[in-house]
């Protein structure tokens, strides 16, 4: 009798042995991502004008206030319009440029060394030396549009070109990564298939369309989704350049969610904020990942 409690102690101490190891990251994992997220919804049904400590539950006010707001709609089609510009023309570049690497496979060491120095790069660091180089008096950019008889633009200064500036600043930032990744797809395609084409005929843009895009499929779909979430709440560069500004021009959601909640001291509205985006990057993630191949 003795001699099987005995046993079964140390079994019973075995088994849960996997659950102490892991209990440190779990209570990681609660106290930054659980709890501040169940908290957040929490916020979002209550008014916080008497303080944290006294809040007031008023429903769904603030989301009906958010939705009658002219300026969510407005943050809303430039997150959209950053998220299109900041994912479509890495993406494009980066397939272009990994495509080429891929061909002509010469001085590829040295591109990858020289391609992923912006991705070392800080994104306020990043941010900041950009703003210099298209500052409308004294910037880069507009010296050498005057050298081409170019009238000099006024860059993240102006409401009409902020939001493009921004997007410019985040292409240089992220075409590294799809290059990085795309250039790994090519690397893994096989050979035969595209020789087999060739040999019936197919010209290279037939291969290239037909049979090289399909097989890249999934690490194409993979790059966009990565690409989506960041650019989806990219706010360094943002707010290191223009705040949000000018006139609203690059008033992202999560330029708003940080406005709302600690500038202007409404944590409430900030925390709807955070939910449209949450709601809005799981439905666009589940959606994306619908066209991974089974």
């Amino acid at each position: 009798m003795n001699t099987t409690s005995k046993v079964a102690k140390p079994t019973k101490i075995k088994n849960r042995l996997p659950y102490l190891f892991t209990l440190p990251v779990t209570l990681a994992v609660f106290a930054l991502l659980i709890y501040p997220t169940v908290f957040v919804f929490y916020l979002s049904f209550h008014s916080s004008l008497a303080g944290i400590d006294n809040l007031e539950f008023v429903g769904l006010k603030n989301f009906l206030f958010m939705f009658q707001s002219p300026t969510f709609w407005v943050t809303l089609k430039n997150t959209l319009l950053f998220t299109l510009g900041a994912v479509t023309i890495p993406f494009l570049l980066g397939l272009l440029i990994a495509y080429l690497l891929h061909i002509i496979q010469k001085g590829v060491a040295f591109f990858r060394v020289v391609f992923i120095l912006p991705l070392a790069v800080a994104p306020v660091v990043t941010a900041l030396t950009w703003n210099m180089i298209l500052n409308p008096l004294y910037g880069v950019a507009n010296y050498f549009l005057k050298l081409m008889h170019i009238p000099g633009l006024q860059w993240a200064a102006h409401s009409n070109t902020a939001l493009l500036s921004v997007i410019l600043i985040e292409v240089w930032q992220w075409v590294p990564f799809m290059i990085l990744i795309l250039y790994a797809g090519f690397q893994m395609i096989p050979e035969e298939p595209l020789e087999a084409a060739m040999i019936d005929g197919a010209s290279g843009w037939q291969g290239f369309f037909y049979i090289t895009l399909p097989l890249l499929k999934s690490t194409i779909i993979i790059a966009i989704i990565f690409r989506l979430m960041d650019a989806f709440k990219s706010f360094d560069i943002i707010y290191s350049v223009t705040k949000g500004g000018p006139a609203y021009a690059t008033y992202t959601m999560v330029i708003g969610a940080y406005q709302e909640s600690f500038p202007f001291h409404s944590l409430e509205k900030g925390a709807v904020l955070g939910i449209v985006m949450l709601v809005i990057a799981f439905i666009g993630s589940k959606q994306a990942l619908k066209f991974l191949p089974k």
